[in-house]
């Protein structure tokens, strides 16, 4: 009862507000909920990206940065372990000389070596105490000035073979003031055994400008900043002289701020890189997320909107027509809909209403026209009928003639009048058969001379022909009608526009890739061009103006042998046309292997 209820109810709604209906409540606020929802995703899902993004960035700037830390350490250990270098560096020179010579032998290039080789490492140099060594190139004897610099002070109140990481200012003459971040170890702390007589100390100093290159690289979605174990900035992205400061570790726990250590070795340990996000990035991913959605949301509002108003339209007015016309009914007017029909339910009903209407006006109007125009259909195929068996009758007519004047020729001895006769006969039975036969050539040869005196007894001595046929090619089976239009086109067009001592020649040959077969004349041949025109038309779909016979033949060539047949047309040497075709051996043995198909 309640389902009928509402099935009334929504009948009883107009199909407007129904259209209205559908469109507020399965198109509008669909839309608009997957359009947020789908925002909601988005953004989230660009914040996740652009997080695990700046995670990896960071990531991959603390690797290099450990990377050139240890390949500096790896540096002091290959320098430490020299014994031939601390032998010369822990000797006691009597005299600047025997130092000199000292250096040139040994240590002029111990440590430059390493410098091609590693383009992370700036400079590597060796501080000592023994004083009978001359300072110079990466050498230095220590005075008081360099144990109270930044970097010595701290090594020589440390116990134990370490290495340690330090950021310092260093001023020198020729550069002035500038930042250095070394690897600084002590060399004789390793020995266990026996000390050396010299304190000596090893400094790698790495090259800064590539630690801010590798710091500036992430600079459009990340502030870096290098922190040492004292949680001091000793390099960030931007400034490069700026000094040391304190870091603010307040924020290192928000979203935004990514900290990763550089390693757990001792002298890395307590190094860390902080990224701060690019805030403004990931605002304008957002921003522009958020106009892609909108233009979105719009074309998918605008298009079904449009779209449902065009079928309603189509869809009320067609309605409305119908039921006009359908209105007329009672009055008797059987008028058809003059509009597009359409292919949909209401096309269907429209197009049944016209062929009702169409049906009702026949019956009215037309019925007796219609019993006349079955009469005289009837009346025209009995026409056509005595016609046709009229037709089959004209050749038993034409036969029976032409035996009646080979009686009266052969009586009153007309033997030229009895040959022709005779010939003519055959050629018309000939051309009764079915066309689409294969027989052998010798066949075909018959029927082409019977034609060719027939025009030797029209034209007289005007012409004469010639046929020079291979033995072996006699037996060879020939589409049939493929040589006599190739005959009669040299007759026709070829000789008749000479005086006289035309030939015809016809020539067939068989080798071992296939039967040659020509038909050649002596007349006036054709111009090049009109030649070439010629034989486009032969192998073309459309129809031909004159020489029907050669297109005759070569489709017929062409029905049995497809692309395998070879059709030439050329102009003689001196004058006439020559026209030609080669039929593939293949074929050819094909053809002999199925003699029943000559009917």
């Amino acid at each position: 009862m309640m389902n009928r209820l509402f099935t009334n109810k929504i009948n009883d709604i107009p199909l407007n507000q129904k259209f209205l209906m559908i469109y507020v409540f399965c198109v509008l606020i669909p839309i608009i909920t997957i359009n947020v929802f789908f925002y909601q995703q988005n953004s989230d899902n660009i914040r996740i990206r652009e997080q695990e993004n700046l995670r990896k960035s960071i990531d991959r700037a603390a690797a290099e940065l450990h990377s050139m830390i240890d390949e500096s350490v790896a540096v002091s250990h290959s320098i430490e372990g020299d014994d031939s270098l601390n032998e010369v560096l822990d000797k006691t020179y009597d005299s600047p000389v025997s130092s000199y010579d000292s250096y040139d032998s040994v240590l002029r290039n111990k440590l430059k070596r390493y410098m091609p080789v590693y383009p992370n490492i700036l400079e590597i140099r060796i501080y000592t105490y023994n004083h009978s060594i001359q300072t110079g190139s990466n050498y230095f004897v220590i005075n008081q000035a360099v144990e109270k610099s930044t970097w010595l002070e701290p090594m020589l109140k440390q116990s134990g073979h370490a290495f340690r990481v330090m950021v310092y200012t260093e001023t020198s003459g020729a550069t002035g003031s500038s930042k250095k971040i070394s690897i600084i170890s002590d060399m004789d702390q390793g020995f266990s055994v026996v000390r050396p007589e010299y304190r000596k100390f090893l400094r790698v100093d790495l090259n800064v400008d590539k630690i801010y290159d590798i710091l500036t690289r992430e600079s459009e979605s990340l502030h870096l900043e290098l922190v040492n174990e004292q949680n001091q900035v000793v390099a960030e992205t931007g400034d490069r002289n700026k000094d040391v400061y304190a870091a603010d570790d307040s924020d290192w726990g928000s979203s935004d701020v990514f900290v990763s250590n550089l390693g757990t070795v001792s002298y890395v340990q307590g190094w860390k890189l902080v990224g701060r996000a690019n805030n403004d990035r990931i605002t304008s991913l957002l921003d522009e997320a958020r106009r892609s959605i909108l233009w979105l949301a719009v074309i998918s509002t605008l298009i079904p909107s449009l779209l449902i108003f065009v079928m309603l339209r189509s869809y009320h007015y067609r309605i409305k027509k119908l039921a006009r016309h359908m209105d007329r009914l009672r009055n008797e007017r059987f008028d058809q809909i003059t509009l597009p029909e359409g292919k949909d339910e209401i096309g269907g009903l429209i197009h049944a209403y016209n062929l009702m209407t169409m049906k009702i006006n026949t019956l009215i109007n037309d019925v007796y026209k219609l019993e006349i125009h079955q009469k005289s259909l009837e009346v025209e195929r009995v026409r056509m009928e005595m016609n046709m068996l009229q037709s089959q009758m004209n050749p038993h007519f034409l036969f029976n003639t032409l035996n009646a004047l080979l009686v009266v020729a052969t009586k009153n001895g007309y033997k030229d009048v009895t040959e022709i006769i005779k010939s003519l006969s055959l050629l018309l039975r000939r051309l009764l058969r079915r066309a689409d036969d294969l027989v052998p050539l010798k066949e075909e040869l018959q029927f082409t001379l019977m034609y060719l005196q027939i025009e030797k007894f029209r034209f007289g001595d005007r012409f004469d022909y010639v046929v020079d046929v291979d033995p072996l090619a006699m037996d060879m089976r020939v589409p049939i009608m493929s040589i006599q239009p190739l005959a009669e086109n040299a007759c026709k067009h070829g000789l008749q526009a000479i005086k006289g001592g035309g030939i015809v020649r016809i020539e067939a040959r068989l080798s071992e890739r296939g039967l040659m077969v020509s038909v050649t004349d002596n007349g006036i041949g054709m111009e090049q061009e009109e030649l070439e025109r010629m034989q486009q038309a032969v192998r073309s779909e459309h129809a031909m103006e004159g020489h029907v016979g050669i297109r005759n033949v070569y489709r017929r060539l062409e029905l049995f042998y497809h692309e395998s047949i070879q059709f030439r047309m050329l102009n003689g040497p001196e004058g006439g046309l020559s026209v030609s075709y080669q039929i593939p051996l293949q074929q050819l043995e094909q053809a002999q292997a199925k003699p029943g198909a000559a009917s």
